[in-house]
């Protein structure tokens, strides 16, 4: 799923800036199996990959991506905000499901 997230980050430590991430997330998914023929798989983790960055508007540098790619803050809220993207889009599917029931 792609989704943006915006928020300020302090690169240096004095300045703010604002930031929006463009990324892919992939919510994570339980074990499954045994089954008959095949012994299971294990359950895969939450992943979070960034796709683009802007900082105040305008395209990342090299450098900025990489400091992005050190900032485990900035990946846990990423991750944090795909998360509940993912409940409230499911929260919405459930509903009209059940609107659909109704009529």
């Amino acid at each position: 799923m792609k989704l943006t997230y915006k928020t300020n980050h302090s690169f240096d430590g004095e300045n703010d800036v604002e930031l929006e991430i463009t990324y892919e997330y992939t919510p994570p998914s339980p074990q499954r199996g045994p089954t008959y023929d095949c012994a299971g798989e294990p359950p895969e983790y939450t992943a979070v990959e960034a796709i683009s960055l802007l900082v105040d508007g305008v395209p990342a540098t090299h450098d900025e991506l990489c400091q992005l790619d050190e900032c485990t803050r900035l990946y846990e809220e990423m991750e944090t905000h795909g998360a509940d993207c993912t409940a409230d889009e499911r929260a919405a599917a459930a509903e009209y499901r059940a609107e659909m029931r109704r009529e």
